[in-house]
């Protein structure tokens, strides 16, 4: 799956391969379902463990794992989604750093680098390490300016290290120009800022902002401020949550919140273990004023939404996917090549077909590389081992909305359809009602 135009770094395509032939070696909806479960049990463990040996507290740990993934179900993580690993790798980089000495300082800086491995979203980590240096020196005043440049260095030199292991990989492969363009430039440079997602980030998420912005305002309000604003755990997990925060400036799909929910939920699991000791007749109250909220909530949804509730008890079949499959395939022959631009995705993965073309959905990555390659759709056409297209029946056109206008797309779907009317015959297919390109038969 690298091979076509990779959206996230390299380990995160070696890491669902492992975990998919570790669960019997194919991706079926059960053995994808258990490599998520996996990530969620990772997720739950290691913050649990973590924030127990950081503040010595089972209450403290169970809250910060608990709301971590409860978190998932809000931000997307349900899905495969490369932000569980990191998260992972993330939550034991702050054990490291948390014990604040320059090995460990070192260490941590290796298990972000890995991070990066996955997506480049884990370098917001180290600058979020960083912004917690200068808070330690300058605020904190626990380290001289020399002990942070100490530190500050062995975290990047642990951080570069996973990187130029990959970067000498894919140089012994011939492959570097690549690796470096779609794993750094790509996702910080060439990734379009869009606001597309935004208000339904705000729904999905709003609880937990409001949790985490009430957690702030007790930690300022208490007499022992130092007990969070000098402690280390505290404040790296601030830094850590707030500098993560920074994607959300490209795109606001609710995965990108999911780098600081591990962080903000050890913040608000450590305020409420403060706080929990001198109220805990109120919590009471609190505790049954949020279950009748709950309840209330489900009784609405269930007399106004029927179709929400039936969804989450509905157990789907799957059985339109043999036919998904049998689309494809029955079109066939051994040899040949299909271009399958509606909806590529879902029909590339049931049928086991490849393209002759660097991408299988037309996403923004594929937009970025159209931009370079105008001619990419007819040269494709031209292959004359291409013989099925599906394309035409959707009203969206390509996957990519922020980019559907532009003179190079326009350009290169033009070409497209050229050369569909050129070489290709069209039927619509009787089952799924959808339109299939057939290569015309050579004189």
């Amino acid at each position: 799956m690298y091979d076509f135009i990779p959206s996230k770094s390299w380990f995160w395509y070696v890491f669902v391969q492992v975990g998919i032939n570790l669960l019997g070696g194919d991706f079926t909806h059960l053995q994808v379902t258990l490599l998520i479960v996996l990530e969620f049990v990772g997720i739950g463990v290691s913050s649990y463990v973590v924030v127990s040996k950081l503040t010595k507290s089972q209450q403290t740990a169970f809250v910060a794992s608990l709301l971590s993934l409860i978190c998932c179900f809000f931000m997307e993580i349900n899905f495969l989604e490369p932000e569980a690993p990191i998260a992972i790798l993330a939550i034991w980089a702050l054990f490291f750093l948390s014990k604040n000495t320059n090995i460990n300082w070192f260490l941590g800086g290796i298990f972000l680098g890995i991070a990066m491995t996955f997506k480049s979203i884990a370098m917001f980590y180290v600058a979020g390490a960083g912004l917690f240096l200068f808070y330690e020196c300058f605020f904190m005043k626990n380290s001289s300016f020399w002990q942070i440049t100490q530190k500050g260095t062995l975290i990047l030199l642990g951080f570069a290290l996973p990187l130029l292991l990959s970067i000498a990989y894919f140089h012994q492969l011939n492959r570097l120009e690549q690796h470096i363009y779609w794993s750094y430039i790509y996702p910080f440079g060439s990734y379009p800022a869009h606001t597309l997602f935004l208000k339904k980030l705000f729904i999905k998420t709003f609880w937990f902002i409001l949790l985490t912005i009430l957690s702030i305002i007790l930690a300022l309000c208490t007499k022992e401020k130092n007990k969070f604003w000098g402690n280390t755990v505290f404040m790296l997990s601030l830094f850590f949550g707030v500098v993560s925060l920074a994607s959300l400036m490209k795109s606001q799909a609710s995965h990108y919140f999911y780098p600081a929910a591990p962080f903000f939920s050890i913040m608000i699991a450590m305020v409420y273990h403060h706080y929990s000791k001198f109220y805990e007749q109120n919590l009471n109250r609190v505790y049954f004023g949020f279950g009748a909220l709950a309840i209330m909530v489900l009784v609405v949804t269930f007399i106004t939404r029927k179709d929400v509730v039936q969804r989450l008890l509905k157990i789907e079949d799957f059985a339109i996917e043999k036919t998904y499959e049998q689309t494809v395939n029955r079109n066939l022959k051994p040899g040949d090549k299909a271009l399958l631009i509606d909806f590529g995705t879902l029909f590339y993965f049931h049928s086991h077909q490849y393209p002759n073309v660097p991408f299988i959905n037309t996403e923004m990555q594929t937009s970025d590389y159209v931009k370079k390659h105008t001619n990419v759709y007819e040269k494709s056409l031209q292959d004359t081992s291409m013989k099925l297209v599906i394309f035409g029946f959707r009203e969206a056109v390509i996957d990519d909305s922020t980019k559907v206008n532009t003179p190079e797309n326009k350009i290169a779907l033009g070409k497209l359809r050229k050369e569909l009317a050129k070489n290709f015959t069209v039927e619509t297919d009787s089952v799924l009602f959808i339109k299939l390109w057939h290569r015309k038969s050579s004189k």
